[in-house]
């Protein structure tokens, strides 16, 4: 008579067919884990944009005043595309006062940012509101991670800008014209300012200008 052995291992196709499996599952944890985390730097921007439009509107309550071609602005000046000597010539105009940037390697691109950070940081009650702002989306590192300052009448300090999550620099728009790559000849009037200005985030892709970028208004 035969004796038969009952076999009780598993076959190779069975051992890829766990395999796939635990595959799939991992890659719908991870899927759903980097879509927890972008909501979570998303919501972070949107909350950091309300802070920053809050303390524009206490800028505007507060009446700050402007001097010489920009008397007339109700928010801070729209510095987009503004090299580091048109910056200072341009806070200079504004503040009344002697301004010098330490940049060695400034980027245009900051410009924007950094003016109305540095204009609503000189009011008190704005302070208050950028103090909530969470210091890991606020730098003042050039390109190469240098310290970029100002100096207003002998005072230096850290010129700061807001960036997002993702590390690419918020952009504030007063004026309705687009961008700005030069200083134009003076007068704010060749970009008509907005009833409220508009600060925006590139959002995940870190781009401007498409459809997952993140604003206030």
């Amino acid at each position: 008579m035969k004796n038969y052995k009952h076999k009780t291992g598993v076959t190779l196709v069975e051992i890829l067919i766990v395999i796939v499996i635990i595959a799939i599952l991992a890659a719908l944890v991870i899927a759903a884990a980097a879509r927890i985390n972008t909501r979570a730097k998303e919501r972070l921007t949107e909350s950091t944009i309300a802070l920053l439009n809050a303390a524009l509107e206490e800028f505007h309550d507060y009446e700050y005043n402007f001097q010489g071609i920009y008397a007339g602005l109700k928010f801070p000046l729209d510095c987009n595309g503004f090299s580091e000597n048109d910056l200072e010539n341009e806070l200079g105009v504004a503040l009344g006062s002697t301004v010098s940037i330490n940049a060695v390697d400034h980027n245009n691109m900051y410009s924007g940012c950094e003016a109305l950070y540095f204009l609503l940081n000189m009011v008190p009650e704005c302070r208050e509101t950028l103090n909530k702002i969470n210091r890991s989306l606020m730098s003042n590192k050039g390109e190469n991670g240098q310290d970029i300052t100002v100096t207003v009448n002998g005072e230096t300090s850290p010129l700061y800008r807001i960036i997002d999550p993702w590390g690419i620099t918020l952009r504030y728009s007063y004026y309705r014209n687009t961008i700005r790559e030069t200083l134009p000849s003076a007068e704010p009037e060749q970009g008509s300012p907005r009833a409220f200005p508009i600060i925006t985030s590139t959002g995940p892709d870190k781009e401007f200008g498409t459809a997952d970028d993140i604003t206030g208004r």
